[in-house]
């Protein structure tokens, strides 16, 4: 608690309370207002990409990030031996089960923020190829390497809980794996010898928690990256569970597109980012050839919330077909 002490006096801020919240925050009370000490993540050498976050907010007047406070020698940190400390305002966590339209207030502020600090150049089409070419490679192997596995394990007379999920999964992962190679191609099969790739500010971290009323808090990971980055994070979030909110997330997405609309192209390329099968297939690898401690049943959720992940990604696919493509893909039964 010195330590903290001597972090706050730096503020010029005299703590009459302090709860701890985690290992890394605090809740800090002066008599007046309460406020957010976080013991952050940073390092020397990544403290200076955060920063920028907070000037290019107050630059843009981009009101979704919760402000920090400076010290009294006019620094956005303070560092000690213990690591980078900052302080921002206290925001209350809503209640979920009351915030109905937390997914849509989200995808709001994410527009805002994606459409405001938008930045554009040229990328020609034989340098997109060439950035795709080893994901493409990779891609194209999964299919059959899947099916391999399968193959395997149905040859036992008794699969594990593991296998057997593996196997119950096939039908829809070959139609995802063999769907995020016909999305590459359509998205590298451009008739312009340009195509103009938007970067904007990304979280990087879109963990639900992160998210407070319409603001956004914890932008250690942040960077600038095409705002599919952004969104594919999010979502994967929300739909690794049981209950997945896709509807909301389609309505949402209707809205935060009116603000920060993105290109067809934009849209495949989001569609390739939530189809990302490497996640899965790296999981069957490691059971094959990475015998683990972790408990059977640990390594059936982990497969399982990947699997869910990827069957959003494969619906998505076929909302954004249908809604903006005017195109659906052939029925398939999931």
């Amino acid at each position: 608690m010195d330590m903290l002490k001597k972090v706050l006096q730096s503020y010029r801020i005299y703590p009459i309370d302090t709860e701890q919240i985690t290992d890394r925050l605090f809740r800090i009370n002066d008599g007046k207002r309460d406020y957010a000490l976080k013991r952050s993540s940073l390092t020397e050498e990544t403290v200076a990409a955060w920063q920028n976050v907070y000037h290019m907010a107050n630059e843009k007047n981009i009101s979704e990030i919760v402000p920090v406070y400076l010290t009294k020698e006019g620094k956005l940190y303070e560092q000690t031996n213990n690591g980078i400390f900052y302080l921002t305002p206290w925001v209350e966590h809503s209640d979920e089960n009351k915030e109905r339209n937390s997914i849509s207030i989200t995808l709001d502020s994410l527009a805002r923020l994606h459409e405001k600090t938008k930045k554009s150049h040229r990328i020609s089409r034989d340098t997109l190829k060439e950035n795709f070419d080893t994901y493409l490679a990779f891609c194209k192997r999964l299919p059959g390497e899947l099916r391999g596995y399968v193959i395997q394990f149905e040859k036992k007379t008794y699969m594990s809980p593991f296998e057997l999920q593996v196997c119950t999964h096939f039908r829809v992962m070959e139609y995802a794996f063999q769907l995020i190679n016909t999305r590459i191609s359509e998205f590298l099969d451009q008739s312009e010898e340009e195509f103009i790739w938007n970067h904007s500010l990304c979280h990087g971290n879109l963990r639900t928690d992160h998210m407070l009323n319409g603001y956004m808090i914890n932008w250690e990971k942040a960077g600038y990256n095409h705002a599919a980055a952004d969104l594919a994070d999010y979502f994967s979030r929300l739909t690794g569970n049981y209950d997945q909110p896709a509807d909301q997330i389609n309505e949402a997405f209707r809205k935060y597109k009116k603000i920060n609309d993105l290109s067809e192209a934009e849209l495949k390329l989001l569609s390739i980012y939530l189809l990302n099968p490497s996640h899965y297939i790296t999981i069957i690898r490691d059971y094959k050839e990475k015998p683990s401690d972790k408990p059977m049943a640990d390594q059936v959720k982990d497969l399982q919330r990947q699997y869910r992940n990827l069957l959003f990604a494969v619906k998505w696919t076929e909302f954004i077909k249908d809604e903006y493509e005017g195109i659906t893909f052939e029925d398939t039964e999931l």
